[in-house]
Formats: C-alpha cells, sequence, structure tokens
C-alpha cells in the first residue's frame, strides 16, 4: 500500500510539473462574429463621465455614462449609463477592486463597446471583457478604430461600423 502511494504521489508530482497553469483571468479569444453575435447591446458614443464607488449593495463598481451617436444593436438611447464591477483607482476607504482584463475608460474618448446584458444586481461588462471595446483616434485617412487591447492595425470607423451593422441584422 505505501508503495502504491509513493507511485501515485510521483505521478501526480510528475503531471503537475509539466502541466501549463490554466489563467482563470484569461478571456477566450473571440473574433468579430462572436464579439457581435454575444452582445445585447453595441453602441458607438463619448465617455461622458467616469464614477466608480459603491452600488446599494456595498460592491465597488464604476458607472460609465456615455453619450450615445449611435446604437448598433439593443434599445436605443442618447446617454446609456452602465455599471461594471470594480474601480479603477481606490475609493477613499482604501477598497480597491480591479478585475484583470476588464477595460479602463477614460472622459473623451470615442469608443465603441459590445456590452453582454445587465445582471440582476445591474452590472454588465464588454463582451470578452477588453475584447469587447474598440477606441476611436485620429488615423492618417480619418477616425479609425482599434481593439483596447490591441496595439496592431486599426480599421477605418465608418468601416467598421457597417461590418457592425451588417452582422447584427442577421
Amino acid at each position: 500500500m505505501r508503495r502504491g502511494a509513493w507511485r501515485l504521489a510521483s505521478a501526480l508530482a510528475a503531471a503537475l510539473a509539466v502541466a501549463t497553469p490554466a489563467m482563470a483571468r484569461d478571456a477566450i479569444p473571440l473574433g468579430f462574429d462572436d464579439l457581435v453575435d454575444r452582445a445585447a447591446r453595441i453602441v458607438h458614443g463619448t465617455v461622458r463621465s467616469v464614477d466608480p464607488g459603491r452600488d446599494v449593495d456595498g460592491i465597488p463598481a464604476t458607472w460609465i455614462t456615455l453619450d450615445v451617436d449611435e446604437t448598433l444593436k439593443g434599445p436605443a438611447e442618447a446617454t446609456l449609463v452602465y455599471k461594471q464591477v470594480g474601480v479603477p483607482e481606490p475609493l477613499p476607504d482604501g477598497t480597491l477592486l480591479r478585475l484583470p482584463g476588464l477595460p479602463r475608460y477614460r472622459v473623451g474618448d470615442e469608443v465603441v463597446v459590445f456590452l453582454h446584458g445587465t445582471s440582476r444586481r445591474g452590472f454588465t461588462s464588454p463582451v470578452g471583457l477588453g475584447q469587447g471595446l474598440f477606441r476611436a483616434e485620429s488615423g492618417p485617412k480619418g477616425r479609425a478604430v482599434r481593439a483596447a487591447l490591441a496595439t496592431g492595425t486599426t480599421e477605418a470607423l465608418p468601416d467598421f461600423l457597417a461590418r457592425v451593422r451588417r452582422r447584427a441584422q442577421r
């Protein structure tokens, strides 16, 4: 029996030594169609405010307010306020809750955001975490978008919005 336990422990140790650790914080890479299909709401707009605090249940949260230029999927509103879990900086009591992969927002940013539906507690987040947020920026040929987590190529904003519209209509 002792010898069997030793073999089992050795096999387990060997397996653990070569296993690649799974990162719970890593989001599964999503393609464009997946982002559109999984989103309950997609909007193009400008970040008006980013307001961290605690919600009614005491959970650290950030309320993001967008002035909406266009709703590409979901209910249309001129202003969209959504609550995301976590805060970008410590609260006055020192509480800090940041979830790896969730994007940060800056007032004045022009964005296209692909949002999940709202939970029973009023929270939502971009589909695929930071994969579901695209920032618009000035480019040599006008406005262009780039995924918030990307450093690679951009796509012309009008072309990107047209692609989203086409996919969202399916």
